[in-house]
């Protein structure tokens, strides 16, 4: 029998990806070069930067990343729970959602 490694990563975890490379570009050069600039020693400045790089990646991603990855069944249709995705957990997940919406109906 072989196994299959599934290393892909998360929608959360590449947007992190995307952030720390893309905002790392732009802003420790630019910081790190004003403050060496603004007479504040070479390790302090470069320090600051990063600092502010890792500020930057967490509050764009937190910002305009959207929801977090909370449930994979998220992507899935509902008719196909009994179906393709029964012995995954479909049959429970959609037990779940009918009493969900037996439980709204009656409210």
């Amino acid at each position: 029998m072989s196994k299959a490694v599934d290393l892909s990563l998360s929608t959360r975890a590449m947007q992190y990806l995307v952030a720390v490379v893309f905002v790392g570009f732009l802003t420790v050069p630019v910081i790190g070069g004003v403050l060496s600039l603004a007479g504040v020693p070479a390790p302090e400045s470069w320090l600051a930067a990063v600092g502010g790089w890792v500020v930057l990646a967490v509050l764009w991603v937190r910002r305009l990343g959207g929801e977090d990855d909370d449930s994979t069944w998220a992507a899935i249709p509902d008719w196909q729970y009994e179906g393709r995705f029964a012995e995954a957990g479909g049959l429970t997940r959609s037990e779940q959602e009918q009493a969900l919406d037996e439980l709204s109906e009656q409210e």
